[in-house]
């Protein structure tokens, strides 16, 4: 196919402020992959940086902005063997070194030198080498472009259910019932969990109900904690992930996990955000506390292969489509409200 000059891109130029402009198609060079993009997916974390910024994610403005993306490889720099014009592909949005303290220990997710990748929201991106040898897949015709970009967040989900080793018939409550908690559930159901979701609205809660999740509980209506361990026999769930990310849900999350249980703090925090924990009940009820980060090739693998599978209800992740040209509006929209993910169609 003939690869035009310039590309329609959404740039991030600070809080609460994108564009749509014309920015030039970028060429691939060395170890480099060029894709048109088939599906991007909005996500909780774009809508976080889009309303306060990004330190890790935006390093310089105008900033790419984006990150989950399938497409069709259009053209390969110098050196690349295994993708070539016409493949269609899965990119993560991040690629360990390979090579430093935190790699040769088994954690490229902390890798010191994590490269990190945006630009999904365009007609065009271009992948790094580093993510083309480490963090690119083929896909399956049999697999839609927004489906198959749902591996990122997925990935994250199976790490955190990873993590916590859990096991078959385990209690398992999730604080939170926004998409990170349903792509939980759908990593838990994997693993033959008993799994509660606790939230506060009645839609994102059916949702859970019709995703796997075999108990809900209102926060608003009740006590979550004693309901968890009214549901666990008195003692509190075997494990906790708590999938929204403020202080008091962390201490609820503590609050509500069995002796000789484990907790996920998996909802992140704001720097300097300090926590009170009943540091009683941590050390003297043998409680294991986990913070999960990110996702590793081997979990974007596996997420890639459970959503090939078919098991995953992507019918309840994803709630529709919206083209690129909708992105700027769309975001000022649904700013404090995002709800399900939708795909950019370009």
């Amino acid at each position: 196919m003939t690869i035009p000059e310039t590309m329609r891109a959404v740039l991030f130029y600070g809080p609460k402020e994108i564009r749509l402009e014309m920015v030039p198609v970028p060429r691939p060079r060395e170890g480099e992959v060029l894709l048109k993009i088939g599906a991007a997916l909005t996500c909780g974390t774009d809508f976080k940086a889009y309303r306060q910024g990004h330190r890790m994610l935006f390093k310089e403005l105008p900033s790419p902005f984006g990150h989950e993306l399938a497409g069709t490889v259009v053209e390969v720099g110098p050196g690349v063997a295994d993708f070539r014009p016409g493949m269609r592909v899965v990119a993560a949005n991040s690629a360990p070194c390979d090579g430093c303290f935190f790699c040769d220990r088994g954690q490229p997710q902390l890798c010191d030198a994590l490269e990190l990748h945006n630009g999904a929201y365009a007609e065009y991106n271009c992948s790094p080498a580093g993510i083309v040898r480490r963090n690119l897949y083929p896909i399956g015709d049999a697999v839609d472009f927004h489906i198959a970009a749902l591996c990122e967040p997925l990935a994250c989900a199976i790490h955190a259910v990873d993590a916590l080793a859990i096991r078959p018939g385990e209690r398992v409550a999730i604080i939170g019932a926004g998409m990170m908690a349903l792509l939980l559930v759908e990593a838990l159901k994997d693993r033959g969990a008993e799994i509660t979701v606790i939230g506060r609205s009645p839609e994102p809660l059916e949702r859970a109900l019709a995703i796997g999740a075999h108990k809900v509980v209102s926060a608003e209506k009740s006590d979550p904690v004693e309901q968890v361990r009214a549901f666990s026999d008195g003692r509190g769930a075997d494990c906790v992930f708590e999938a929204v990310g403020k202080p008091e849900t962390w201490t609820q999350a503590i609050d509500m996990v069995r002796k000789g249980g484990k907790v996920c703090l998996f909802g992140g925090c704001a720097q300097g955000t300090r926590v009170p924990v009943d540091a009683h009940r941590v050390h003297y009820g043998q409680v294991s506390l986990f913070g999960v980060f990110h996702h590793t090739p081997a979990y974007f693998r596996q997420a890639l292969e459970l959503l090939s599978s078919g098991k995953v209800r992507t019918d309840l992740l994803i709630s529709g489509e919206i083209p690129l040209d909708d992105v700027p509006g769309y975001f000022k929209r649904m700013s404090d409200h995002p709800g399900q993910k939708v795909a950019v169609l370009t």
